[in-house]
């Protein structure tokens, strides 16, 4: 059963059985989201939009190579033995990339790309933090 099949039958459910996706802004069942790996919680976004995303970031994977052992977090400066954050059986390394254009920026650590996704890739938001963080240090 799709997604439109489930939002025919919206009324006939409770409020909690639905969630927001953060990507496409559609209110959905709750069963349309995957669980976090250890199963706590639901993810942000929709399986559709999540797939979509997959494969996007595997187009993009296409047009690049592998980071070199030496590589270093361009935010953090940590290398891959000092990066915490994905796990033992993954790469340290994320590929981050612009979600408009498409183009690959760089090799970050986990950590560094979530807080990038966190201000939502937005300058002035990101700007608006560190001069916040500058006057109440």
């Amino acid at each position: 059963m799709g997604q439109i099949d489930f939002l025919k039958n919206e009324e006939k459910q409770h409020p909690e059985d639905f969630k927001v996706c953060t990507k496409c802004d559609l209110k959905l069942p709750v069963d349309m989201f995957s669980k976090r790996e250890r199963g706590a919680y639901r993810r942000t976004e929709c399986k559709s939009c999540m797939k979509a995303l997959q494969n996007e970031r595997d187009e993009v994977r296409k047009t690049v190579d592998d980071p070199p052992d030496y590589h270093l977090c361009p935010i953090c400066l940590k290398t891959k033995e000092n990066v915490v954050g994905g796990n033992k059986t993954s790469s340290p390394w994320v590929l981050d990339h612009c979600h408009k254009s498409k183009k690959f920026r760089g090799w970050l650590c986990h950590k560094c790309n979530r807080a990038l996704g966190g201000f939502d890739d937005d300058v002035a938001m990101l700007t608006r933090a560190i001069k916040y963080l500058e006057d109440n240090q």
